[in-house]
């Protein structure tokens, strides 16, 4: 397991990663918090430098934002990797891109539809939105992998700096709460707040996912809140890493 992580994503480093495929991916469990059994697996997209040190993936994508394609080459080949390493017969929840989605959009030929339609076993991912044009790209990347039978995951709902489109809330089958939620639980009407998104998510029929979770006493947070499935560094030692 890596552990070392730098952030520098100068050029020369992001042009080395894109032309050596310096990339991978770390399979993450997500678990019913009470009987420990994993549902599902979270697919995530890992990075390193000629130095074989991890660089933050936030950062990578944030760099490949500048240039459309090859942020959508890079998300292309990174979910190809996921999928096909992907631990066997369980969910798997993949994070696509609004932006690199968008770069062929709601196209039947686009090659990141064509790469997940058909496998009933993958739920994707939609990050919070950061401004009005992310809801839109969200919202027509999510109405496309509906309609090609895949289930939806609205991400780190109530991160910091995200807005919340309630279009998307509203279409999606599951839930995941940031981790910031269990930082601030004792915070002023945070607990209300909390409590209204999870009434709203069992009225819907929504599974609720809680991230972060990283002790004992962050679990009992979840079973307390009776979330349906739980997500952190708790389950570090079930981690899976396919690393070039």
């Amino acid at each position: 397991m890596f552990k070392e992580v730098f952030s520098d994503i100068d050029n020369f480093t992001l042009y080395d990663v894109i032309q050596n495929r310096r990339f991978g991916v770390e399979y993450q469990p997500i678990v019913e918090p009470k009987s420990g059994e994993i549902m599902a697996w979270e697919g995530l997209a890992r990075f390193i430098n000629q130095d074989g040190k991890l660089l933050r993936p936030d950062l990578v994508f944030e760099a490949l934002h500048a240039d459309e394609l090859s942020l959508f080459n890079v998300e292309y080949q990174m979910k190809w990797l996921q999928l096909t390493s992907a631990p066997q017969g369980d969910k798997l929840f993949l994070n696509i891109d609004p932006h690199a989605f968008a770069f062929f959009g709601n196209d039947e030929r686009n090659p990141l539809l064509e790469l997940l339609k058909g496998k009933n076993h993958l739920v994707v991912e939609i990050i919070e939105n950061t401004d009005a044009s992310d809801a839109v790209y969200s919202s027509d990347m999510g109405r496309a992998y509906r309609e090609q039978g895949l289930q939806i995951a609205l991400d780190d709902i109530g991160a910091p700096n995200s807005m919340l489109s309630f279009d998307v809330l509203l279409s999606v089958d599951y839930l995941k709460l940031d981790r910031s939620w269990i930082k601030n639980q004792k915070k002023p009407h945070y607990g209300h707040l909390l409590n209204t998104l999870c009434t709203f998510a069992r009225a819907s029929g929504k599974k609720l996912v809680l991230e972060g979770v990283e002790n004992e006493e962050d679990l009992m947070f979840a079973q307390q809140l009776g979330v349906d499935y739980v997500q952190g560094f708790y389950y570090r030692s079930l981690f899976r890493q396919e690393m070039p």
